[in-house]
């Protein structure tokens, strides 16, 4: 991007505007490819394309609708479409419609596989998922999403209701895609798309109003300082607790009895770009009440399923990534009375040897501690929809557990 185009991101948007505003939509460019044999034929009508303009016209952006048969067509036009990505006139958006199927003709997510650079799989599991709502076989369409340049390719199915449900989930998104394409930071304080971290609640309530609120175009920063607002205890020293594959540090203090059986506090639960430091987290769930403290960190390794050269890991996390961490995160807790438990997850990319996941937790004692850190990872694990794409030493790259 020039300095000039630039200059104008973020230069001239107004203070405090929030997620549902078009700022960054207005007067950008959008091609809508309607890929149908018979369309383009002529022998039938496109009733996806004016649909499909119509909506985002209504969002402020510029739009052109072509209709192309489906076949070798698709990639050629892709590539047009895309040639002046890297520019500040480039389209913003290209939609396609159709050709997402199992017939031998159906070809659009190989052809924009081939031109998309970074791929953006939650944002197709989302369109899945939302078919899914009202047809099984929604799972048959094969789309692809992603980025190349400044400009954003997404595959619809070719049906109205396709159609329809891809507007649905991508609308709330639009804004925050091109603000990003456009590498504007900065405008946290203005949008809602992901909270950056819990205050401290007990777990199994919900955060207020004002704390869901929170946003940020990036996972943000983690202050735990202010977070750690619990009450102090009376303090004395004790020895460590270690375990393989965990480490730990231990305080004695009040009995467990004393603690009674409320449940467990959660200090912290966030997602965020900012590398993680055990330490820290460790710190912040200290108290005197507690006499063990328990840390995991999820480490990036150098091979992967008997392969070697792994050089790296890149995490995507779906928009309601944030969400889901907060409420495992809060089910742990109040499974595990009288603990303080601190989580966060990195999302991008990260190199051999970066903490993806850290994860601690104090108790009374150290079998508590043990048991409720081991409980939080494994529900983290397997309920937080968050995707790796595993980079190789030989160029290749890999989807954990997408490309199985």
């Amino acid at each position: 991007m020039s300095e000039q185009a630039r200059a104008h991101v973020g230069s001239e948007r107004p203070p405090h505007r929030h997620e549902d505003g078009d700022f960054h939509l207005q007067g950008r460019r959008a091609v809508v490819l309607i890929v149908s044999t018979s369309a383009a034929a002529g022998t039938a009508q496109d009733r996806c394309g004016p649909l499909l303009a119509a909506w985002l016209e209504r969002r402020g952006v510029d739009v052109a609708v072509r209709v192309l048969p489906d076949g070798p067509d698709v990639l050629a036009t892709l590539r047009e479409l895309t040639a002046d990505s890297a520019s500040a006139d480039a389209s913003r958006f290209v939609i396609t419609s159709g050709g997402t199927g199992l017939n031998l003709d159906d070809v659009t997510p190989e052809a924009t596989a081939r031109v998309v650079e970074r791929e953006t799989p939650g944002i197709m599991h989302a369109l899945w998922s939302k078919g899914l709502e009202k047809t099984p076989t929604a799972v048959m369409s094969r789309g692809v999403a992603g980025t190349v340049g400044q400009t954003f390719v997404v595959n619809l199915p070719g049906s109205r209701g396709g159609v329809k449900d891809g507007m649905a989930v991508l609308d709330p998104l639009l804004d925050h895609i091109s603000a990003q394409l456009e590498d504007v930071h900065g405008h946290g304080e203005d949008r809602r798309v992901a909270q950056s971290a819990d205050e401290i609640v007990p777990a199994g309530q919900a955060p207020d109003a004002a704390g869901d609120a929170a946003a940020s175009d990036r996972a943000p920063s983690l202050d735990t300082a202010s977070l750690n607002t619990a009450p102090p205890s009376t303090a004395s020293s004790g020895p460590a607790a270690t375990s393989a594959g965990v480490t730990s540090a231990a305080a004695t203090g009040t009995p467990a009895a004393e603690q009674g059986t409320a449940a467990g506090i959660v200090v912290l639960s966030a997602l965020t770009a900012d590398p993680l430091d055990a330490e820290e987290a460790q710190r912040a769930v200290a108290d005197p009440a507690c006499g063990a403290v328990v840390g995991f960190s999820g480490v990036i390794r150098d091979h992967d399923g008997g392969r070697t050269g792994v050089t790296g890991l890149e995490y995507t996390a779906h928009p309601t990534a944030q969400e889901v961490l907060r409420d495992v995160v809060a089910l742990a807790a109040a499974a595990h009375p009288g603990t303080r438990v601190w989580a966060a997850h990195r999302i991008g990319a990260l190199a051999v040897g970066d903490s993806a996941l850290e994860v601690a937790v104090a108790a009374a004692h150290r079998r508590e501690a043990f048991e409720a850190c081991a409980d939080v990872v494994d529900r983290i694990k397997e309920s937080v929809p968050i995707w790796k794409r595993e980079s190789f030493r030989d160029g290749a790259h890999a989807w954990v557990g997408l490309d199985d």
